[in-house]
């Protein structure tokens, strides 16, 4: 087994992890942290020696039976997701809305599995990807200014990603530091095997640190994410988390939600392209379809302009929502619950 950080992972992988560590490093110099538990990680290990000997029929399989356990055993740790999906779709009756809502706990754990499956040399990642209007995404490439992706937790994210770049593609993402840190590095190692290069973000030590080491932490993420976009790279950025809290109110779904908007200052900031991707989950196969790039005036004021090219994206990424609810898998509450009256 090979884990991120090792001399065997790609050298922009080990890079980011140091970042991440160094300012995990800085956050926990401002004050006490509880020992992270080691039942993730222990628990991710187990799941991955299972899935690396399983025909993935087989682990999908068993991710039903994983989902279906959680539902029933742990029913309020996914209220978050269920309220998301009721206001998705406020109007399914109580059967229909426990089959949506069940069948996307499944279809997340298949997301896990996908990722366990990356740490096998044998998994074929790009051929279950089938691609519509790929030019969508490779011309904007070619004019070299970098291109920000712009997607969300849904369908099949992890594979699009891993697929893109284990044919040759060079696309570096933009995650969550998970705790603990050997889970993090476990996982990150999975994605090496297919040549994704992860961007850390600390979220929790931001959240635990100062206000000046919560800037010192994300300017590092964000100095390589410039970096990797003045060299005419691409960056894949999810924008249905909140993770920070400092997201913008935008109507999504007809209500205000704070959204991260700074996929979007950045890609102006640099004359990067804006292409939403979105990678629907069919079967045992992955349907990626790449939409025509959000055009946008870089002489306009550019909070005005950020707002209104993150609207155009939201509207693509209802729509897909709409018809695929069981598909989109946010964990935290999106909307603010409302004030009592």
């Amino acid at each position: 087994m090979v884990s991120a950080g090792r001399d065997t992972a790609p050298r922009g992988i080990r890079t980011r992890l140091h970042l991440s560590r160094r300012a995990s490093g800085a956050a926990a110099t401002a004050g006490s942290r509880k020992r992270d538990s080691m039942v993730p990680y222990y628990a991710y290990r187990c799941a991955e020696s299972v899935v690396r000997v399983l025909p993935q029929r087989a682990s999908y399989w068993l991710g039903d039976r994983v989902a279906d356990t959680l539902l029933l055993v742990a029913p309020r740790s996914l209220d978050p997701l269920r309220e998301n999906l009721r206001h998705v779709v406020p109007d399914a009756d109580n059967r229909s809305f426990r089959r949506i809502v069940r069948r996307n706990v499944r279809n997340l754990t298949h997301s896990w599995v996908d990722v366990m499956s990356m740490s096998s040399q044998r998994t074929d990642t790009f051929g279950r990807i089938d691609i519509e209007h790929l030019e969508n995404f490779t011309d904007p490439l070619k004019r070299g200014r970098g291109v920000v992706v712009v997607s969300m937790h849904f369908g099949c994210w992890e594979v699009g990603v891993a697929g893109w770049n284990a044919q040759g593609g060079q696309m570096a993402l933009l995650a969550e530091v998970l705790r603990p840190q050997k889970l993090f590095e476990r996982v990150i190692g999975a994605r090496g095997k297919q040549r994704v290069q992860v961007i850390p973000i600390d979220v929790a030590a931001m959240r635990e640190g100062d206000p000046q080491t919560a800037r010192r932490i994300g300017a590092a993420s964000m100095r390589e994410v410039f970096r990797v976009l003045r060299s005419g790279g691409v960056i894949a950025i999810a924008i249905d988390r909140d993770l920070i809290g400092n997201g913008e109110l935008i109507p999504f779904f007809g209500a205000p939600a704070p959204i991260p908007v700074g996929a979007m200052d950045i890609a102006i900031r640099t004359g990067a392209a804006v292409v939403p991707i979105i990678l629907y989950r069919n079967g045992r196969r992955v349907r990626a379809v790449p939409h025509p790039e959000i055009r946008y005036d870089a002489d306009a004021p550019r909070q005005q302009e950020v707002r209104r090219v993150t609207r155009e994206i939201l509207a693509l990424f209802e729509s897909a929502i709409h018809d695929h609810p069981d598909q989109w898998h946010v964990l935290e509450r999106i909307w603010p619950e409302p004030e009592p009256a």
